[in-house]
């Protein structure tokens, strides 16, 4: 007895027909539940974009509703609670009021303000919630002017005495804050941001997401991996060699990252142009004037993104020995692109610590390389294709299965183009040839074959 004939035997009728609808079914939940991304896109805080990748096996549109709605609250939230454009969010208020009592608030607005003044603490005044009075002096903040005007040396001085993180005290029980100069005032833009991106990750574990990425204004916070395998990739752009101003078609660098964040502050973006004169936006505390060194960007890779943020705005105002510094004594990875003053026609040079997660070769030491040539061109990743392949190779494999499968139990050879439909029979014991549309030699035989059997 050869082993199809005793396959028949053990195997019961129903089991024969129904093998064949089981490795199908079998194939087709295995597509099904491949991993996919929930995209979610907008703006907040005005006119800032963000972007929210989840990995999810469930495609529902129940599911895809909750993502969104769980982003924008979150978001939504931050910006009542600490945006300096909104009239009624605590900061404002805050900053209106022209006391030295306890002034109650939201939690959240006690807590990303006292890791604000923490932050400000560990890096000497670098990093200073309070140069509110001053951004709005440089025409930075609210109430912007169509023209602006320097401040003059007698307003700035003036200013600065507003200046300090020993101005503002903060509470979490209850959750309020105080100011010790009624004057002083506070701006969380550099943190706040920062702090919204780690809310929304936090909204999307709620809802049981483990895979994600959140981006916000080029903040971004990562959990798990993305859908294809692997770490996250998160571009950080370059100013543009010409234009000075972000080269939005490319990224400079890319960062791979898996429950990290990373921030990025730059003076490429937000700047005043007086009198042909381009001014930062990034503001020195201890000068009260925008920073003038040569750092156009930096780059600092964080456990959450509220202390990144605000180390990136710090390590601006630092310049590049001591914001090393500062980030070496932290564990924090750092990666600086500063404009060049050297003759080798490069208009940048990028400095990168050894422990900066760049996708690829990573940085032996701190040091300084050449920019990449704007034209070279970009490698396809293998790790992006070997996936798909894999995915294939087995879906290919499995009809093959199917099909044997089904030529056993129906101890039939498998013939034809049609790889052994005609093999299959109805509930009248006929043959389903005669679904297939351009029957070959080989099906006429099997079905002659079938009808002799």
């Amino acid at each position: 007895m050869n082993l199809t004939s005793a396959t028949r035997l053990v195997m019961p009728f129903r089991i024969q027909r129904i093998a064949p609808l089981l490795v199908a079914f079998l194939l087709s939940h295995s597509l099904c539940s491949a991993q996919q991304s929930i995209e979610v896109r907008g703006r907040t805080m005005g006119p800032i974009p963000f972007k929210v990748l989840v990995v999810t096996e469930d495609s529902e549109v129940k599911k895809l509703k909750a993502v969104q709605s769980a982003v924008n609250d979150s978001l939504q939230r931050v910006n009542e609670l600490m945006s300096t454009y909104l009239e009624d969010s605590d900061i404002s208020k805050f900053n209106r009021a022209d006391s030295s009592e306890w002034q109650s608030v939201d939690e959240e607005t006690a807590t990303v303000v006292g890791r604000a003044l923490e932050i400000c603490e560990l890096t000497d005044g670098a990093f200073d919630p309070t140069v509110g009075p001053l951004v709005k002096a440089w025409n930075f903040g609210p109430n912007k002017k169509v023209k602006p005007e320097l401040p003059s040396d007698g307003r700035i001085k003036e200013l600065m005495d507003l200046v300090g993180y020993q101005n503002i005290e903060v509470r979490s029980d209850p959750p309020a804050l105080r100011k010790r100069n009624p004057k002083a005032q506070l701006d969380l833009s550099a943190i706040a941001k920062g702090y919204a991106v780690d809310r929304v990750g936090r909204s999307l574990k709620q809802l049981g997401y483990e895979n994600f990425m959140v981006e916000v204004g080029g903040e971004v916070t990562t959990s798990g991996e993305r859908a294809a395998g692997g770490p996250w990739n998160v571009g950080i752009e370059k100013p543009n060699s010409e234009t000075g101003l972000a080269d939005t078609e490319r990224s400079h660098r890319v960062v791979e990252l898996s429950g990290k964040a990373v921030a990025t502050s730059g003076d490429y973006r937000n700047f005043i142009d007086i009198n042909g004169q381009r001014y930062s936006h990034t503001i020195d505390p201890k000068t009260g004037r925008p920073v003038k060194h040569k750092m156009a960007i930096a780059s600092v890779v964080a456990d959450d993104c509220m202390t990144a943020d605000a180390l990136a705005t710090a390590v601006m105002v630092m310049g590049r020995e001591k914001g090393t510094e500062l980030c070496e004594k932290l564990g924090s990875p750092l990666l600086m692109i500063s404009r060049s003053d050297s003759n080798d026609g490069l208009p940048h040079v990028t400095h990168a610590s050894q422990d900066f997660p760049v996708a690829g070769e990573a940085e032996k030491t701190i040091q300084t390389i050449a920019d990449e040539e704007e034209s070279k061109p970009r490698k396809s990743s293998r790790s992006e294709i070997l996936p798909v392949f894999i995915a294939t190779f087995v879906v290919f494999c499995l009809m093959i299965l199917g099909m044997a499968v089904g030529a056993i139990f129906n101890n039939k050879p498998v013939t034809g183009s049609c790889g052994g439909i005609a093999n299959m029979t109805n509930e009248d014991g006929e043959s389903v040839c005669g679904i297939c549309s351009k029957p070959t030699i080989d099906c006429e035989e099997t079905e002659a074959s079938n009808t002799a059997t």
